[in-house]
């Protein structure tokens, strides 16, 4: 089967490779999201890595289902306190070899409405994850530093709520409207961002981390007793969540691209003319 795979210099191409066998229910993939995480394994000391997690696939009766990435174990001192990314069993991979392949085994989904183009489908696994990052913020003013897709979810999100939302990009073309004053959180969708985002909340505020944000100063953390809280993942209770809000959602449509133009996708996300790109086998 064709699967995009990481060669040995760290960058991607489309490769035929084995059949996956083993434990999982082997479902045939429809559409692959590409993720920053996906872009940030394009490195050598991950040759041979199947990328892809953001996946739609077809089960043997016909049902379309979004794909679980990653699953906590539920039950420890970890995911009671909610921070089921940090359980143990959380780095066992669930999807396999990887999304961007015709073919993966799975350990669990959830079923998508059949009206739903297979790209939008596409967005539930990004969408569980910025639902599970939102929750851990106040309402109010919300500044998102890093306005790219996952930015305008958290963007789409906060506003559902009631928030008041802006945002600010590195890319003029992707900044939102500016906040006139300071703000109660603010979100990191991108590397880097922690001194806006530091700057921008008001005593007393918070700042989630979202994304590799680098060092954080925490002079000013102390000086203004601001909250830092983290959020990496989803976890699987969000994702039945994630299918209900994209009925009304207003999310941006992304590039839709066959497989084999992996590498043009790659471009374009790379060179940021497309916020999103998904592809289809």
């Amino acid at each position: 089967m064709r699967a995009v795979v990481v060669e040995a210099e760290g960058e991607p191409g489309v490769a035929d490779v084995p059949e996956p066998n083993g434990p999982g229910t082997l479902v045939r993939v429809l559409a692959c999201g590409l993720c920053g995480s996906d872009v940030e394994k394009l490195t050598a000391a991950h040759a041979g890595t199947v990328l892809g997690h953001e996946v739609v696939a077809e089960l043997d009766d016909g049902r379309r289902v979004a794909l679980v990435h990653h699953a906590s174990c539920g039950e420890c001192a970890r995911c009671l306190a909610g921070h089921e990314s940090t359980c143990e069993r959380f780095a066992e991979p669930t999807i396999r070899p990887g999304g961007l392949a015709e073919r993966v085994r799975a350990d669990g989904w959830v079923e998508l409405p059949s009206d739903w183009p297979d790209w939008r489908g596409a967005i539930v696994e990004p969408l569980a994850c910025v639902l599970r990052g939102a929750a851990r913020l106040p309402g109010g003013r919300v500044l998102i530093v890093g306005n790219g897709f996952v930015g305008r979810l958290f963007g789409a999100v906060l506003t559902r709520r009631g928030g008041e939302v802006f945002a600010v990009d590195v890319d003029p073309r992707r900044t939102g409207p500016a906040p006139d004053g300071q703000v109660d959180a603010a979100v990191v969708c991108g590397p880097g961002g922690v001194d806006t985002a530091l700057a921008a909340v008001s005593p007393g505020g918070t700042v989630l981390v979202f994304a590799d944000a680098g060092s954080i100063p925490l002079g000013d953390v102390y000086r203004r007793e601001l909250t830092v809280v983290g959020a990496r993942s989803a976890a699987p209770q969000y994702m039945p969540e994630a299918v209900a809000l994209l009925h009304d959602l207003d999310v941006p449509e992304p590039t839709v691209l066959p497989l084999e133009r992996f590498t043009e996708g790659l471009e374009l996300y790379r060179s940021r003319k497309s916020t999103k790109i998904v592809f289809t086998t």
